[in-house]
């Protein structure tokens, strides 16, 4: 069975978009800025949807942002959303 990996995107979130679209993109338009990340879900009134970045940090789907902390687990302290 395949599991699907595709981030559900967040409904109404300004960015969703561009995460759908790097989706499906390959990775050599994404470096050349095609469909890149907003700069900060907080600018726009909008939830950061975290990921594992690398164990020790957090970085969101939507935009650029990394904060310290394991901020996508539920039970994370000092998450926010």
């Amino acid at each position: 069975m395949i599991e699907n990996t595709e981030v559900p995107p967040a409904v109404g979130h300004p960015y969703a978009w561009r995460t759908k679209l790097r989706q499906r993109l390959p990775w050599f338009l994404i470096d050349l800025g095609i469909a890149a990340k907003g700069r900060n879900c907080e600018f726009v009134g909008a939830p950061h949807k975290w990921y594992n970045c690398d164990d020790s940090r957090s970085a969101c789907y939507h935009c650029r942002v990394i904060r310290d902390g394991q901020l996508w687990t539920d039970d994370s302290p000092g998450r926010k959303d």
